[in-house]
């Protein structure tokens, strides 16, 4: 891994969520809601350890059809999806783009976010967060192509880059593995439930 990108640990099993944690289960739980069929991302934009957006990738608002209905409209126009990447064919939103739109930010906000994020982002999407971040934090990298550019511009705007590779053990564990209480988010027959599904 690159130098420039600090490697974040995921907490031990059975422990509370760290902060970072708790802002990249956001960015998770975002992503299924995307629309791509080759891509599915997410993002949570925190500021004061509160979550004040998050986003997923897809068509944008106002369009009908997406990948999932209609499928990919690069690949209706007959281009393959990976020699295709930067072609301007897709009509996908990053999750950034989307979490940017939908969140409440101000002017006042300008370089305090703490963005998580499913993937590295583009070049495009680091050039409009930028202003607003002060960590941006990935789970993993999707594309080698733009890696070093992408990570210029982060150290020359000063915004410290992080990977959280949060595993689906610590995933699974964070949410269904909590000690018991009196009432928890699941009951008894619940938790026996997802064992069984998980198994």
């Amino acid at each position: 891994m690159d130098s420039r990108i600090k490697l974040l640990k995921e907490g031990k099993l059975g422990t509370r969520p760290s902060w970072d944690e708790h802002g990249m289960l956001h960015a998770i739980a975002s992503a299924p809601r995307s629309t791509c069929r080759h891509v599915r991302s997410g993002s949570a934009f925190v500021l004061n350890r509160g979550i004040i957006g998050t986003g997923y990738n897809g068509a944008p608002a106002k369009i009908k059809s997406n990948c999932l209905s209609s499928g990919c409209r690069k690949e209706v126009q007959g281009l393959e999806y990976h020699s295709s990447l930067g072609s301007g064919e897709c009509i996908g939103v990053h999750s950034e783009k989307n979490a940017l739109r939908y969140s409440r930010l101000s002017d006042a906000n300008l370089g305090e976010l703490h963005i998580y994020n499913t993937i590295f982002p583009c070049h495009a999407c680091a050039k409009e967060l930028i202003p607003y971040a002060r960590r941006f934090i990935f789970k993993r990298l999707y594309s080698e192509k733009e890696l070093d550019s992408t990570l210029r511009l982060f150290e020359e705007a000063n915004v410290e880059i992080c990977q959280l590779d949060l595993t689906p053990e610590r995933f699974l564990d964070i949410y269904f593995n909590i000690p018991d209480v009196d009432f928890d988010i699941w009951s008894s027959e619940e938790k026996e439930r997802i064992k069984n599904f998980i198994s």
